[in-house]
């Protein structure tokens, strides 16, 4: 009986060890990722999202990712935003249009229970100048406030190259 005791231990630790082994392999090189709760009010469009970016991320190239979590009252299948860069006066916004939603009204992202979706912009690269120590997202949908919208996130990635060598030559 002690046998078959000390075996199920280390059946299910062994398996704990692998799964800890496999999310490590995934690791998705992930440099930056975080998230700003809105108001179960809306999203007003004086409400500035402000992301504090580390030091170490000024006067690089990274590929941005934006992540919406919103619930079915969302009314829309789109959003359009912008990424303003408050310390680089002189650099013009960054506008994002997200659909978050197919023709037929089927939300893209994953949902819960709770009626919570969660959806992740594409990448797109961002060069920081070596002011940028802030970011901040706006919408510019005509609704005020924006209703549905419970979360805004972004997460930066080392750049990848998105030109095809093989295709150009």
């Amino acid at each position: 009986m002690t046998t078959r005791k000390t075996s199920s231990y280390i059946r299910i630790a062994g398996g704990i060890i692998c799964l800890l082994f496999s999310l490590a392999a995934c690791d998705n090189q992930t440099i930056y990722h975080t998230y700003q709760n809105l108001s179960i009010e809306g999203w007003k469009k004086t409400d500035t999202l402000k992301y504090q970016l580390p030091a170490q991320l000024a006067g690089k190239q990274y590929d941005l990712e934006v992540g919406l979590r919103h619930t079915e009252n969302y009314p829309y299948q789109d959003i359009w935003m912008e990424i303003l860069y408050p310390l680089s006066p002189d650099r013009h916004p960054d506008t994002l249009h997200i659909t978050l939603a197919d023709k037929q009204g089927n939300w893209k992202g994953n949902g819960t229970s709770s009626n919570l979706y969660q959806y992740t912009s594409p990448h797109h690269p961002v060069t920081f100048s070596p002011s940028d120590s802030m970011i901040q997202i706006v919408h510019i949908m005509r609704d005020e406030p924006l209703k549905g919208i419970s979360d805004v996130g972004i997460r930066l990635l080392p750049f990848t190259s998105s030109i095809n060598t093989q295709k150009d030559k």
